[in-house]
């Protein structure tokens, strides 16, 4: 079977994903923008190549406002694939590029939509959804305000219907399309949860060699865990709160914080108002008691690992990424909210981690108490987020659930 996807740029995660759909036996090829990556987030760090087939070709800001490939139409018709899998915004183009639906139909592809869902309201609960879940960009401005908001939401939901309504399925990360998409006329069967998953293999390989080398940081049985981009939806500075909250009753405890971002500074300056000491990468061989670590960003598996395999409990206090998954493979208990809906497939509370209240410093801090005050607890929780990731979501069983969704639509 031959698969197009399209990515406005492709983080090392998808890139292994796709090695490992073509390792299988499916012909993937895929469309990305010859330059820059306008839907993905800044500072995440994009790969080149792959084992797949890569096509560049132009992006640009569409006169209905976001971005698409006006040349996806040619490709396709070129390329002739069995399937072609597009995600946010792309998918629109279904709508108000007449030319793809031709492209689409003179080649007998499935048309197949791939997103979280994550920010998507119900059919018809636009304003009541807004209200529960308010809806900020990665500077945590709010954009869910205002009349033109609700006008564009309501005209993007009968944009989305349209689309739908000419898949063969979809791809989702999150079980939370179970909730959302049938309200937009998918069936139940026609959604495939694939889940989505890091180079868990990769993560093992280098595993073995970071439990025999020698420790980066000095012991601790209180160290917490932050991985990520320093931007402000992450809410790396709720955890600092927290953090400095948690020392009233664990002095010591210790806080490493792996990332870089525009945040950065900010953060730092944020912790020493707090009277939290400061260390850096450099000053990985001192003692951390009490002390919050800025590492910078790291990119060696070995490395980031060695910071997992050494932390105690990971915190996510804001928005999602992988970076649970990576925790988790290192065994460790994760502390997060629900934010983007993937948390709650990876994550059950009182199993292998916890939930707080989204925002809230103060039910942060207890959750953090909690575990610390349990290391008994910790390495509990932390053996069932090992199991999860090797038995349930691990990049093996991730793209078993593509190429059965792939037969699935085949069959349609």
């Amino acid at each position: 079977m031959k698969v197009l996807f399209t990515f406005g740029g492709m983080p090392h995660y998808l890139n292994a994903m796709l090695e490992k759909l073509q390792a299988k036996g499916a012909d993937i090829t895929v469309v990305s923008p010859r330059k820059g990556n306008a839907t993905i987030g800044k500072g995440v760090k994009m790969v080149e190549e792959g084992a797949y087939r890569h096509l560049n070709t132009q992006e640009k800001k569409m006169y209905y406002g976001k971005s698409g490939f006006p040349a996806l139409p040619d490709i396709i018709a070129d390329e002739r694939p069995d399937i072609v899998v597009l995600g946010w915004p792309y998918f629109l183009q279904v709508f108000f590029q007449p030319s793809l639906r031709r492209a689409l139909k003179r080649c007998g592809a499935r048309l197949v939509i791939r997103e979280i869902p994550f920010q998507t309201p119900p059919y018809g609960q636009i304003r009541d959804y807004f209200r529960q879940h308010p809806m900020y960009d990665e500077g945590m401005r709010l954009l869910s305000t205002g009349k033109a908001f609700y006008l564009r939401q309501w005209l993007t939901a009968r944009i989305r219907k349209y689309c739908y309504a000419r898949v063969a399925g979809t791809l989702n990360y999150s079980t939370a399309a179970y909730d959302i998409l049938p309200s937009y006329g998918v069936k139940r069967e026609q959604i495939h949860v694939t889940y989505n998953s890091t180079d868990t293999e990769a993560l093992w390989r280098e595993k073995a060699a970071v439990l025999a080398a020698p420790a980066l940081l000095p012991p601790s049985e209180r160290r917490l865990l932050h991985i990520g981009r320093l931007v402000k939806w992450k809410r790396v500075d709720l955890l600092i709160e927290a953090f400095a909250r948690t020392l009233t009753q664990y002095p010591d405890a210790e806080l490493v914080i792996v990332g870089n971002g525009p945040e950065l500074d900010n953060l730092k300056k944020q912790a020493a108002s707090l009277g939290l000491p400061l260390r850096s990468k450099e000053e990985n061989g001192v003692d951390g008691r009490g002390c919050v670590r800025f590492i910078g960003a790291v990119y060696d598996p070995k490395e980031l690992g060695a910071y997992m395999n050494e932390a105690t409990v990971y915190v996510l206090a804001g928005m999602g990424g992988l970076s649970i998954n990576d925790a988790m493979t290192y065994a460790l208990p994760v502390v997060c909210s629900v934010c983007d809906s993937t948390e709650r497939d990876l994550v059950t509370d009182g199993r292998n981690g916890l939930f707080f209240r989204d925002g809230d410093a103060d039910s942060l801090t207890e959750k953090i108490l909690q575990l610390l005050a349990s290391p008994q607890e910790c390495r509990r929780m932390g053996q069932e987020s090992e199991r999860i990731i090797r038995e349930q979501i691990n990049i093996d069983t991730v793209t078993e659930r593509y190429l059965k969704a792939f037969a699935d639509f085949l069959r349609r």
